[in-house]
């Protein structure tokens, strides 16, 4: 069988950095496909053309299988890969790049309901592409594998941001946390809103530059309302305080006592 001359994919997105953002697409690029003689191979002779997904994390590698929804076992072999569902690639004439596609992170999900993307934690996963051509000339099938395109992580663009919203665990369906956060100038924590489903509890927290608590006030699921200063701050009240009823520890006494 008459082979081809595949090239990696190139992989790029915006705002272009060692990661992309988990919530924007990335535009897959592929140059041109030639033959043996040299000779570029055109879209009538197209029999299939798009890229497979990879991905590598603790030390294992996986592919994506888009008819299983599924990751699976890696394989490189052109008759594997053909009888699967690649990610498709476009002809766009003129371009440098003429086979061109989209790979859309944020929101795929596997068939079990798992994120199939996932933002980078200590360097990992990291993704790649490889592309898989099929031309056929003059009566002869040509076919080939490229070598993996560059390594592909992403991060959260809420990370990078100053006013964001998260959840915990990020499926709105299942969360149990909401946070409403506000970060200084070096995106460390400023201040947040944090509602837990658990108890349920709500607190409001200040902090100082380095991202540290230092004064919150809680809405315990007892139905508690807590005020606690930074150690050795205080509670100021600017105004009239009514209470039904005081208890309070005297200047270097070991017991509360009520008033």
């Amino acid at each position: 069988m008459a082979t081809l001359t595949v090239q990696a994919p190139k992989l790029q997105f915006d705002p272009a950095g060692p990661s992309a953002q988990l919530e924007k697409p990335v535009n897959v690029k592929l140059p041109p496909v030639t033959h043996a003689d040299g000779q570029a191979a055109s879209q009538d002779q197209l029999q299939k053309i798009g890229a497979f997904i990879y991905r590598k994390q603790a030390g294992a590698e996986e592919m994506w299988n888009e008819g299983e929804q599924a990751w699976q076992p890696v394989s490189t072999d052109v008759a594997t890969l053909a009888a699967l569902t690649p990610l498709a690639l476009a002809f766009k004439d003129g371009q440098p790049e003429p086979w061109q596609g989209v790979l859309v992170a944020a929101g795929q999900k596997d068939r079990n309901g798992a994120p199939r993307f996932a933002k980078a934690v200590n360097g990992e996963p990291v993704y790649r592409m490889r592309a898989l051509a099929r031309f056929q000339r003059d009566g002869a099938l040509a076919e080939a594998v490229s070598a993996p395109s560059a390594d592909l992580t992403f991060i959260s663009a809420t990370e990078k941001q100053r006013f964001a919203i998260s959840l915990t665990p990020e499926d709105p369906g299942e969360a149990n946390v909401a946070r409403i956060h506000l970060r200084n100038s070096s995106l460390q924590p400023a201040a947040f809103i944090e509602l837990r489903a658990s108890g349920p509890e709500l607190e409001i927290a200040n902090c100082n530059s380095s991202g540290q608590v230092t004064a919150r006030v809680i809405l315990t699921a007892a139905g508690d309302i807590e005020l606690r200063p930074m150690s050795g701050r205080r509670v100021i009240v600017h105004g009239d305080l009514e209470a039904e009823h005081l208890r309070y520890l005297p200047a270097g006494g070991s017991v509360k006592q009520d008033l």
